[in-house]
C-alpha cells in the first residue's frame, strides 16, 4: 500500500495526538506521591473476607460482616448497619497534628450517625472520628475529635452515592481547620473548635465500626483511601471523577479485565 503526501500528515498527526493522549494519562494517573499514600482499598475483591490494600504499604483489612455489591468503581462493600466493620490491623492512622486527606464514596437512605472511619481513643483532642452529623432527616460529613467537631451542610443519605473528602492541612491545629467536601463541593465549617493531638498509636483504624456510643454504618462504601498529606480540590475532584485507580499509583490487583470493570456506574 502506498500513502501519499497528504496520508503521511495524518498519520503522522494522529501519532502526535496518540502521544500526547498516552503521556498526558501517564502524568494524570501520579497525582500524589507514593510516600504520601498510607492505605487504599478499591473494594473490588468481589469476594471474601480480606480487603486488598492496594496502597505499597499492604495494609490489608478484615472484614467483618460486610458483603460485596455494586459499587461506583467495580464492587464495594455493603454494610448492615448492626455489626459490620472493617479494620486495619497495626495501622493506627495518622498523628499530631500532622497533615492528612481521608476519601471515600457513600450510599445509604437511612438517616443516622453512621460511624465511617475512626481511629485514636476517646480523649481530649486524640480521637479522630469521621461520621455522620444527623440533622432532622438529613445527615452531614463530620470529623470531630474529643471536645470539638467540624460538619457540613450538604445532605449524604439521600439514597444517592456521595463522593466524601476530609483534609486536615498542613500547618493546622484544630478541628475547625479542616476542610471538608461532598461530591467536590467545600462545605460550610459548623461546631465547636478543639486544638487536636491525635493519638496514632493506640487504635487501629475502623471502617464503619460503632465507637464511642456511634451507630455503626448502614449503606455502601466504595473507594476508600487515607493519605498523610493535604490534597487539594483538584486533586480530590480527579479522584471522584476519575477513580483511585485512574488517580494514584495503585496495584488494580487485576489485568485489562479489572480495568474495563472500573468504569463509573452511576
Amino acid at each position: 500500500m502506498k500513502f501519499g503526501n497528504r496520508d503521511k500528515s495524518v498519520l503522522l498527526c494522529l501519532s502526535i495526538i496518540i502521544f500526547v493522549l498516552s503521556a498526558t494519562a501517564i502524568i494524570h494517573a501520579r497525582v500524589i506521591e507514593d510516600a504520601n499514600v498510607e492505605v487504599v482499598y478499591l473494594f473490588d475483591e468481589g469476594e471474601g473476607d480480606v480487603a486488598i490494600d492496594s496502597s505499597p504499604n499492604g495494609r490489608d483489612g478484615t472484614i467483618i460482616g460486610a458483603q460485596y455489591v455494586n459499587g461506583v468503581f467495580g464492587t464495594g462493600l455493603q454494610y448492615d448497619g448492626v455489626d459490620n466493620n472493617l479494620i486495619i490491623g497495626g495501622f493506627a492512622g495518622v498523628g499530631g497534628q500532622d497533615p492528612r486527606t481521608t476519601l471515600f464514596w457513600f450510599k445509604s437512605d437511612g438517616t443516622r450517625d453512621h460511624s465511617w472511619v475512626k481511629w485514636g481513643p476517646n480523649a481530649s483532642g486524640q480521637k479522630y472520628y469521621i461520621r455522620a452529623h444527623v440533622t432532622g432527616q438529613e445527615c452531614y460529613l463530620r470529623i470531630e475529635v474529643n471536645g470539638g467537631q467540624n460538619y457540613g451542610n450538604d445532605n449524604v443519605c439521600d439514597g444517592e452515592w456521595h463522593h466524601c473528602a476530609v483534609v486536615f492541612p498542613a500547618g493546622s491545629d484544630s478541628v475547625q481547620d479542616h476542610h471538608l467536601y461532598v461530591d467536590g463541593v467545600l462545605q460550610d465549617k459548623i461546631g465547636n473548635d478543639k486544638e487536636m493531638d491525635t493519638n496514632s498509636v493506640d487504635q487501629d483504624v475502623n471502617i464503619g465500626a460503632r465507637l464511642t456510643g456511634h451507630t455503626f454504618m448502614l449503606g455502601t462504601i466504595d473507594e476508600l483511601a487515607i493519605f498523610s498529606t493535604d490534597l487539594d480540590a483538584d486533586q480530590i475532584n480527579d479522584i471522584k471523577d476519575n477513580g483511585l485507580y485512574g488517580s494514584v499509583s495503585v496495584d488494580p490487583q487485576g489485568k485489562l479485565a479489572t480495568s474495563w470493570a472500573r468504569i463509573k456506574k452511576y
